[in-house]
């Protein structure tokens, strides 16, 4: 990066954003009013330049989770909406305790973009994508600005409201942005609102219920699967293991139904009979032993008007009611934290920020702007001095403009082509042609609210949050896992506090025709289970901290975390062998991220775009 050059960029990616204001020829000329004191205003012109990379360039890097397009990373430009150029007379950095010298700096509408405080990059004129706003009104005094604004998404200066549309843009809400800098707040946006279960989250619970009040008659009296100790109930322990089921997607259940369906279909005894009577009273089973569920109860919690991980959608069994009941807490039946709905976020968007001081000239230089000169070249014509005066005419942004988030790229691959679970049991990765364990989603957790120049808040009670990103590539679903890396998923973030490691989760789906045995019990066929990944930065080099601030998210900067599937070959002492790596630790439902020790499925190699590497295997 050039010292003076004023960009935009995200790691190695430069965006070349030359700012500058410059005066306009016209009845309100300046020079018509020089007893303008601070405060008060001066008409001129704002000259908007943004430089990016061909799409050649070794420095054209994606910048979000997105298409290419979106991502802007073979030189296009998505434009800029939402802008807040915030005045202060401070001739250093602003500070969150500074105050502004003067309402927002309003950027006028034009013909091309219809809407004040954009620019689109139709806007854009020549390979420095350059654009003027006329009559723009800077207060006398201004020597500093902070600068917020966002990529545009489907439409200029409209906001986006599709569940679809969030994750594949990211959103986030802002607030304060006309107050003091102490009041500007951004923050992750909630996916699951709703303060009850959904209707068929109930309906799915119920029926797991009536299973599990199966009875049968025994000269004249009732026999529960749930009575102990008697002769007529031999599968008393399979009920045990019944009622302990937390999954309540409509995937998640069927599976779990498949596998008690297999474990009775053989026997003879009235009351395994019964109890598959019970999974047929809402389920079909088909010739080759296939169990479906009826219409009513299948696509939870996908129906959602804002769906949530299958791991998300849980049940519990309430002891004292006896019946399972759908479960927002959070909490699971064995005590455990699990991931509450509520704390499930989108990605951020795409945000830039600046916090700089200005260079001004009495001299219009907007014509200096050629395309030809490069920024330091600009920067020398502006001799005036650092603020806005009654005889200004012209003035630079001195620093960059940077994007304001951080970026997560994560790809997955398997140590062999086949894996073991806890049991030892080998699992290839293909079924027949198709893929054993399709990908559908990585979540991301430790997300906070961020403060007016996007670091973490410093609240002790602040709200922890985890990103559902599921706008993965299309190849994650048809390729699946695979002893080579996968195609990359980008995934926007905020930066988290120095010194703090990140738990991340990658959601697969087991269609290797066969079950297993997971950390939290058995995988079911057709159900989604999730491995888990710490991104720790103690393991880097001092120089790498200094550079990264120990952060592992950090803005402008980007992240990779290369994931590997464990083989879990098995470890032998005393005469047996553990298997503990791995499938052996995937799980059916998904942990609360916050959780300090959790069972580890995949090794990391993790490094920063800028240089920070880390090598880690998880046992």
């Amino acid at each position: 990066m050039k010292r003076n050059l004023f960009f935009i960029g995200m790691g190695a990616m430069v965006l070349a954003t030359p700012l500058f204001l410059s005066s306009c020829s016209s009845s309100d000329d300046i020079a018509d009013n020089p007893g303008n004191t601070t405060g008060e205003a001066v008409k001129t012109s704002f000259t908007l330049s943004v430089g990016l990379p061909g799409g050649s360039s070794s420095n054209a890097k994606p910048s979000t989770r997105m298409s290419d397009t979106e991502v802007q990373s073979t030189g296009n430009f998505r434009g800029i909406d939402n802008i807040n150029l915030i005045p202060f007379a401070k001739t250093s950095a602003i500070a969150s305790t500074d105050v502004r010298l003067g309402s927002n700096i309003t950027l006028p509408s034009s013909a091309t973009n219809g809407q004040n405080n954009v620019y689109e990059s139709s806007a854009a004129k020549g390979t420095d994508h350059a654009t003027v706003y006329a009559n723009v009104s800077v207060p006398v005094g201004t020597a500093s600005f902070l600068f917020y604004g966002k990529a545009i998404d489907n439409t200029a200066a409209t906001a986006i409201t599709s569940d679809a549309d969030k994750h594949k843009f990211g959103t986030l809400t802002s607030e304060g942005l006309t107050g003091e800098p102490a009041a500007i707040k951004f923050s992750p946006v909630q996916i699951y609102t709703a303060g009850k279960a959904d209707d068929k989250a109930t309906t799915l619970a119920d029926y797991l219920t009536s299973i599990a009040s199966t009875k049968i008659t025994v000269d004249g009296a009732d026999v529960a699967w749930s009575a102990t100790d008697n002769a007529n109930n031999t599968i008393y322990p399979l009920y045990q293991q019944f009622i302990k089921i937390e999954t309540g997607s409509s995937a998640s259940v069927r599976a779990a139904l498949q596998t008690i369906y297999e474990s009775l279909k053989n026997n003879t005894d009235a009351m395994s009979k019964a109890v598959i009577t019970s999974i047929k009273a809402k389920a079909s089973v088909s010739d080759d032993g296939v169990v479906t569920l009826n219409e009513a109860l299948q696509g939870f919690p996908g129906n959602l008007s804002t769906p949530i991980p299958d791991g998300c959608a849980l049940v519990k069994w309430n002891t004292t009611n006896n019946k399972f009941e759908a479960n927002l807490s959070g909490t699971s039946t064995s005590g455990q934290m699990t991931q509450r709905p509520a704390d499930l976020v989108y990605p951020a968007n795409l945000q830039y920020y600046a916090n700089t001081t200005l260079k001004t000239s009495d001299t219009d230089q907007s014509s200096a702007y050629d395309g030809s000169n490069t920024w330091t070249r600009i920067l020398e014509k502006y001799t005036t001095g650092t603020a806005v005066g009654p005889t200004t005419r012209s003035v630079a942004l001195k620093d960059q403009i940077q994007y304001a988030v951080g970026r997560l790229d994560v790809t997955v691959k398997a140590g062999a082509s086949t894996l073991n679970d806890r049991e030892g049991k080998a699992i290839s990765l293909t079924n027949g042609s198709k893929p054993s364990f399709p990908i559908s989603a990585v979540l991301v957790g430790g997300q906070k609210q961020v403060v007016y120049d996007f670091t973490p808040t410093t609240t002790t009670d602040a709200k922890e949050y985890t990103i559902y990103d599921n706008a993965v590539p299309a190849a994650w679903g048809t390729t699946g896992v695979a002893t080579d890396p996968s195609t990359v998923n980008h995934t926007l973030v905020l930066a988290n506090a120095a010194s703090t490691s990140v738990n991340i989760a990658v959601e697969f789906t087991n269609n290797s025709g066969t079950e297993f045995v997971g950390k939290d019990g058995i995988i079911g066929k057709g159900a989604k289970f999730y491995l888990l990944a710490t991104l720790d930065p103690s393991s880097a080099t001092e120089t790498e901290k200094a550079k990264t601030g120990s952060q592992v998210f950090k803005q402008d900067f980007t992240t990779t975390a290369k994931l590997t599937i464990n083989t879990n070959t098995g470890t032998t002492s005393g005469g047996s062998t553990v298997y503990d790596k791995g499938l052996a630790n995937a799980y059916n439902v998904l942990p609360d991220l916050r959780t300090p020790k959790l069972s580890l499925g995949m090794s990391v190699d993790l490094n920063w775009q800028t240089g920070m590497t880390f090598e880690e295997e998880f046992k």
